[in-house]
């Protein structure tokens, strides 16, 4: 393991760029960076409004979670910003966290309240009494929003089985992964316990699950106690 920079407050929310580069997030610091191997560290976007997770889409906009809005953004390359999420019904969404993209476009993304909490977005009141995780339809915007599922503590990293066919998304304050069947139009069935006891739950602590990747193998990668975690696709 090589540390190829540091001195930042929270790192959150990396994604490879085309040009080989890493842009992350330093969420309570409210700024995006840019690491590149031979250029080292550089500050992209000095207020970030604390931006989390983020994932490029299939025409290569970045899809942005922001704590400080409570939104989900498309930033294009020409440099327009788009929201394409922030409410749901009448009610601002909690901050959204964590986000993919499917192969047909369809955005997917978890909503947990940490945006709300000192440091990490903006202390305010939950308007929504639920956690969950939505989809935004390809091409969909602000009011093509769905709810996937509802009965999370709070919902974080999430990605797909290599075939699409497997959602997992796990859940930091109940310390585990869940695993569901996806079926047309990313709707989401026979939800079940992946794996467990990835730390405690307690923010205070750290060593939470986190982030999570899953590579072509179906192997899952994902933050936890000491390092990262990986699990095997039976589990193991």
């Amino acid at each position: 393991v090589e540390q190829v920079a540091t001195g930042f407050t929270f790192t959150e929310g990396p994604i490879w760029m085309a040009d080989g580069s890493l842009h992350f997030s330093d969420m309570p610091g409210d700024k995006r960076r840019r690491w590149h191997p031979d250029e080292g560290v550089t500050v992209l976007l000095e207020l970030s409004r604390k931006c989390n997770g983020m994932t490029r889409d299939n025409d290569g906009n970045v899809i942005v979670c922001e704590h400080v809005t409570s939104s989900v953004v498309r930033e294009s390359p020409d440099g327009r910003r788009d929201t394409i999420a922030y409410h749901w019904g009448d009610k601002y969404l909690n901050s959204p966290n964590d986000v993919i993209v499917a192969s047909d476009g369809s955005i997917i993304f978890t909503d947990p309240t940490y945006g709300r909490m000192p440091g990490f977005g903006i202390e305010r009141s939950q308007e929504l009494d639920f956690q969950g995780v939505y989809r935004i339809p390809p091409g969909g915007g602000t009011e093509d929003l769905q709810l996937l599922v509802d009965d999370f503590k709070q919902p974080n990293g999430l990605c797909f089985s290599p075939d699409e066919s497997l959602l997992y998304v796990n859940d930091t304050e109940r310390a585990h992964i869940r695993v569901f069947d996806v079926g047309n139009d990313h709707q989401l069935s026979n939800g079940r316990v992946f794996a467990e006891n990835i730390g405690d739950g307690d923010l205070a602590k750290g060593g939470l699950v986190d982030g999570m990747k899953l590579d072509e193998r179906g192997n899952v990668y994902v933050t936890g106690p000491d390092g990262v975690w990986i699990f095997a696709p039976d589990g193991e």
